[in-house]
């Protein structure tokens, strides 16, 4: 082939795949795809600033009209409404107070509470201090010896021990005293 002929075949190539890639990227947008969940393309129109500036101003205008119809309800306080904000603020301040008293009245009661329980705390210490210290006073040895020395007591000798059977079921209620046999 000669050199002519070898860049029309060239061009001619280049040609067809400029043209095979741009029929692709037609028929990639103008694809037909069934389903509900098809993407539209252009799904929003553009809006013409004209028009957007119209809606701003329909939006100013509207906000415009609210504040001025809360400004004239504001002024337009009949004396009832007055009255009856008054009373419901002098209501919540009273509610406010009383709970603030009742804390004040709770808080003061517990401070108590805790103060009883500490001395009762210091007068077991204080109980349980002088038990030991009496306890620990006497001898009993030295109570074993007088009592068999000097007032002449022994031990008791079997016969004089009775034995007896107590049932925990039952209860007795005694009226007298029991009589010595």
């Amino acid at each position: 082939m000669s050199r002519q002929q070898v860049r029309t075949s060239q061009t001619r190539t280049s040609q067809t795949r400029t043209s095979q890639v741009r029929n692709h990227q037609i028929d990639r947008r103008q694809a037909y795809v069934e389903g509900n969940t098809v993407r539209k393309l252009n799904a929003m129109p553009k809006r013409l600033p004209e028009e957007q500036e119209r809606r701003e101003q329909e939006k100013r205008r509207s906000i415009d009209r609210r504040t001025r119809m809360n400004r004239e309800r504001a002024l337009r306080m009949n004396p009832a409404y007055l009255l009856f904000l008054t009373l419901a603020v002098t209501a919540t301040v009273g509610v406010c107070g009383l709970y603030i008293k009742l804390q004040t009245d709770l808080d003061s009661r517990k401070s108590h509470v805790a103060s009883l329980e500490s001395q009762i705390l210091e007068l077991r210490t204080d109980n349980d201090a002088a038990l030991n210290r009496i306890e620990t006073s006497v001898d009993l040895s030295e109570v074993k010896d007088t009592a068999m020395n000097s007032l002449g007591m022994v031990y008791p000798s079997q016969d004089q021990i009775v034995y007896y059977e107590v049932d925990n079921d039952d209860y007795m209620n005694q009226y007298q005293d029991i009589p010595e046999e």
